[in-house]
């Protein structure tokens, strides 16, 4: 999520989080965690909820199930083989309305993954973005992190 915040604090006019891990796509036997779909989410009804312009395109869905999920994201990257499953998916859009993360949370009147974000600002923050980001999703962003330039400040 910090890289979202940096994302919007920047200007950018969409940020496009991977569901899963690149590798997941080239090697079989890789796990990767599952699918990151809260983050989508999480990104979208924090630029909702503040006010920003940027907007969430979700990449790297794997199955059919995960774009079901992603229903009602702004845009998303769909591979072709995907693609092809989901024309030939039957389902109406009441039963695919159920499936979907977004579309719940306006039903049930709640914000999502995040009940609300509170601000945060990253500009002119880069210690303090490292940090966060190294703590996110269970200490996973600290690997990344370390693949940074410069990480001797952390």
């Amino acid at each position: 999520m910090e890289q979202a915040i940096l994302a919007a604090e920047a200007g950018c006019m969409s940020v496009s989080p991977f569901v899963h891990e690149l590798k997941a796509f080239f090697d079989s036997e890789y796990d990767d965690g599952g699918p990151n779909l809260a983050l989508c989410l999480e990104a979208q009804r924090y630029y909702e909820q503040h006010s920003y312009t940027t907007r969430v395109k979700a990449a790297g869905l794997l199955t059919a199930g995960e774009a079901k999920s992603l229903a009602g994201v702004v845009a998303a990257t769909i591979a072709p083989e995907l693609l092809q499953v989901l024309s030939q998916t039957k389902e109406d859009v009441v039963e695919v309305e159920k499936e979907s993360m977004f579309l719940r949370s306006h039903i049930n009147g709640t914000n999502g993954a995040t009940g609300g974000i509170e601000a945060r600002s990253y500009r002119d923050n880069e210690i303090g973005w490292r940090k966060d980001f190294a703590k996110a999703y269970g200490g996973k962003g600290e690997v990344k992190t370390k693949q940074l330039p410069n990480d001797d400040r952390m």
